[in-house]
């Protein structure tokens, strides 16, 4: 009988993967290149948004490392729905390129995350002597 209590958490992540999916699948809406290494500014990233106020209330954030090669993904969820997912992926000289993907926007996620990829790169430039 317990594994029916469990039915509409698995219908639930189905839909969540469907949406993150669908984000996936967009073209990125911002683009940039980082002074800064990739691993070091996803962790930034996904503790900054965490820790951030945002207007909805706090989004669940996750990090994921893809299997297939340098990518990693920090992606935040709200109410079941996408918001965003941010990639990482190396690039020459110690540089980073992120792409930002929007999903459900309705709370104006992508000036707010920006800002904090930016934030981020400018502190990890700061630690990097000269």
């Amino acid at each position: 009988m317990r594994w029916l209590s469990l039915i509409p958490l698995l219908f639930l992540n189905a839909c969540l993967a469907k949406d993150l999916a669908e984000v996936r699948a967009t073209e990125p809406v911002q683009t940039d290149t980082f002074p800064a290494l990739y691993e070091q500014l996803a962790t930034c990233a996904k503790r900054e948004i965490q820790m951030g106020t945002w207007v909805m209330g706090q989004p669940d954030v996750h990090l994921t490392r893809e299997r297939r090669g340098p990518l990693i993904r920090v992606f935040a969820i709200y109410a079941g729905s996408a918001l965003f997912d941010l990639t990482f992926q190396p690039a020459p000289s110690g540089k980073t390129l992120v792409q930002y993907r929007r999903g459900y926007d309705g709370y104006d996620s992508k000036e707010k995350t920006w800002s904090i990829m930016e934030r981020c790169s400018n502190r990890m430039a700061a630690q990097v002597p000269p």
